[in-house]
């Protein structure tokens, strides 16, 4: 079982806590259908109530006593039946226990944060106490009781190391998702100790989950599709891995200057963190739109200026405008519709107001702009005012 290996790269669907319930669900589901007389029951977080959309799926699968190698051997196939198995290993501690089992499954085309921990239990053995799973680890199960602890027939010997080194790559990366950089630089010296790798970890976390990747996979070539995954998982979060490598000093700067809509200046903030090589300037742009996110219900809302105040401020021109006209430009939040004051000879355009789609929207810059315009008795403009185009002809074009 602990040779199946990723037949593919993919993570769909996204982090979908619902998703995430109605798969653990199905899993019961099929586990019990499978072993008359057995329980199913979810543990660790999900069971609790705390889970994030990160954590995983703990089972424990409670068997009659005499179908206990049977189930055993069902597992690939029940499971497999809800979503096809990316990969089924054995926790080498309990690999020849009479009384418990310990498997970590990995499934195809779900995301590898929700590995399942699935404990098959022997109802006639003595009561397993789980207390919980330190991701990552190769000896998930801390404290327990029972006729495994300190005995050698119970374990075995065919774990794979670079696999183990792999799983600490996924949960390294959790920790960091989750804003736990010292969890996750333990459980990369960990990994890399495993296999035979220098463990130093500079901080930069995407650089160091793939050196950490890459060395298992080459230690061990069959574990390449896995690696890949691996990657393509700390590349999908490259933005939010990046911003927990900055000091804590520099991250506490950029999301005040976020609050306070200087978003030129927490790009450079980033950018002069100290951190080498020097983050890309479109990395830090990605960064930036992260916390916008993350602070969103703490970012004020613009003050928008009334039509009194913009009518003033068109009329206070060197030159009489001759049309109010709505156009699309966009900066690192996204879209934003402009009011513009439009002047001729020569043809100019001067900005009035901005509105941004998500908060106001189209609707709102063209009653404003038509109310504008009539107060300023010009004619009313907006060339593409169902879809963002920023190369929409202008005024003047038509004019032509």
């Amino acid at each position: 079982m602990n040779r199946e290996m990723p037949q593919d790269g993919t993570d769909t669907g996204g982090l979908d806590p619902a998703r995430r319930a109605a798969f653990a669900r199905e899993l019961l589901r099929a586990l019990t259908a499978s072993c008359p007389g057995s329980r199913a029951e979810l543990r660790g977080s999900l069971a609790r109530g705390t889970a994030d959309e990160y954590s995983d799926i703990d089972i424990a699968w409670t068997v009659p006593d005499d179908r206990f190698d049977a189930c055993l051997d069902a597992v690939p196939e029940v499971l497999g039946a809800v979503v096809p198995l990316d990969s089924l290993r054995t926790d080498p501690d309990s690999r020849n226990s009479r009384e418990r089992r310990l498997l970590f499954a990995a499934f195809r085309g779900l995301p590898l944060f929700w590995r399942v921990d699935l404990e098959v239990v022997r109802r006639a053995g003595p009561e397993v106490v789980r207390r919980g799973n330190p991701e990552g680890a190769s000896a998930p199960v801390a404290g327990r009781t029972g006729p495994d602890r300190g005995d050698p027939a119970a374990h075995g010997d065919d774990w794979s190391r670079p696999a183990s080194a792999l799983a600490n790559a996924v949960a390294a990366t959790k920790a960091v998702l989750r804003g736990q950089p010292e969890n996750a630089r333990g459980l990369l010296e960990r990994g890399l100790r495993r296999i035979d790798e220098p463990a130093a970890v500079s901080g930069r976390w995407r650089a160091d989950i793939r050196r950490l990747a890459e060395a298992a996979a080459g230690r061990e070539p069959e574990l390449r599709p896995l690696a890949d995954r691996v990657l393509g998982l700390a590349e999908s979060h490259r933005a939010q891995l990046m911003w927990w490598s900055f000091p804590a000093d520099v991250r506490e700067r950029v999301d005040e200057l976020v609050l306070a809509g200087r978003n030129i200046q927490a790009v450079g903030a980033m950018r002069e963190s100290g951190v080498e090589p020097r983050p890309e300037l479109h990395a830090c742009v990605e960064v930036l739109d992260g916390r916008h996110r993350a602070l969103a219900d703490r970012i004020p809302p613009p003050v928008r200026p009334d039509v009194d105040t913009m009518a003033a401020a068109a009329r206070a021109l060197p030159r009489d405008p001759v049309a109010v006209e709505a156009v699309w430009d966009g900066d690192t939040r996204g879209w934003i519709v402009v009011l513009t004051a439009v002047l001729a000879g020569p043809w100019e355009s001067v900005d009035l107001d901005g509105f941004r789609i998500g908060a106001a929207g189209t609707g709102e810059a063209s009653r404003t702009g038509r109310e504008l315009a009539e107060r300023l008795g010009v004619p009313f403009r907006f060339a593409s005012p169902d879809e963002p185009d920023e190369d929409a002809p202008r005024w003047w074009d038509a004019r032509h």
